[in-house]
């Protein structure tokens, strides 16, 4: 009898070793993500000569950010929510390349990344490790938490002008618009005036035609292009993207002020 309590006794721990290594084996894939959620290298493996320097936190909070805000506009939502939502890129990612594709991420591995232009990224080419350790850190931080509500509504090349256009038309805040620029710009345009992952906007000489430009510019921030993300309107609405043009179009006619 006493043996077959002992026996027992040490399948439960045998059992209790075997559930703790799994655990840390699932702490250590989700560590991972975690590292490479905000490392512009990818752990080393994308190639220099490729990297943009931008990394997958630099456009996705991995927190709350609508309950515990931390000042800053990016252009993604939150990455909380990531492995209850089933698809990604409004709706262009779904099924099992969810998944594979960690959650959307693997676009952004490509494009954003990379300089992939969107129309050959592959989003299940991101290391199949990679992408599990992704995943696996997205479901630690939501847990339950489904993360925001929204809807992408991906625009087409005549929406996103007219979008531009209408923005460009509006009265804007100047001075609203240079604190919405240091909170959802200045990772990659430094400065107005110095050029970074983005380029430099304002230079020595101001555009031809300042109208344009504005105009092309809240095209930008409304619907993408390049390695610029698009703003949505739950992220910049019309008014705050008008505030951000007037900011930019008072720098120009500062030039040489």
């Amino acid at each position: 009898m006493m043996r077959k309590f002992v026996s027992l006794s040490l399948c439960g721990v045998l059992i209790m070793v075997l559930v703790l290594l799994t655990q840390a084996q699932m702490s250590d894939k989700a560590q991972l993500g975690r590292e490479l959620f905000h490392d512009p290298t990818f752990k080393g493996t994308i190639d220099p000569l490729k990297a943009t320097g931008l990394a997958c936190a630099n456009c996705h909070a991995d927190f709350d950010d609508t309950a515990n805000s931390d000042g800053l506009i990016r252009a993604g939502h939150s990455v909380v929510g990531v492995p209850h939502r089933g698809e990604a890129k409004g709706g262009m990612i779904t099924g099992a390349d969810f998944a594979r594709a960690a959650g959307g991420g693997g676009f952004c591995y490509e494009h954003f990344l990379q300089r992939v232009p969107p129309d050959k990224v592959n989003p299940t080419a991101i290391p199949a490790e990679h992408a599990e350790a992704l995943m696996a850190y997205f479901e630690v931080i939501s847990g339950d938490n489904k993360g925001p509500e929204f809807e992408i509504a991906m625009l087409d090349d005549d929406a996103k002008k007219a979008a531009g256009e209408k923005i460009a038309a509006m009265s804007g805040d100047a001075s609203n618009g240079w604190q919405l620029f240091g909170r959802a710009c200045i990772t990659c345009h430094p400065t107005v005036k110095k050029a970074g992952i983005g380029p430099q906007l304002v230079r020595s000489r101001a555009p031809r035609n300042v109208d344009a430009t504005m105009a092309r510019w809240a095209t930008k921030i409304r619907g993408g292009g390049s390695l610029m993300p698009f703003y949505a309107p739950d992220i910049l609405s019309d008014q705050d993207i008008a505030d951000i043009i007037a900011f930019l179009r008072e720098q120009i006619e500062n030039i040489g002020k």
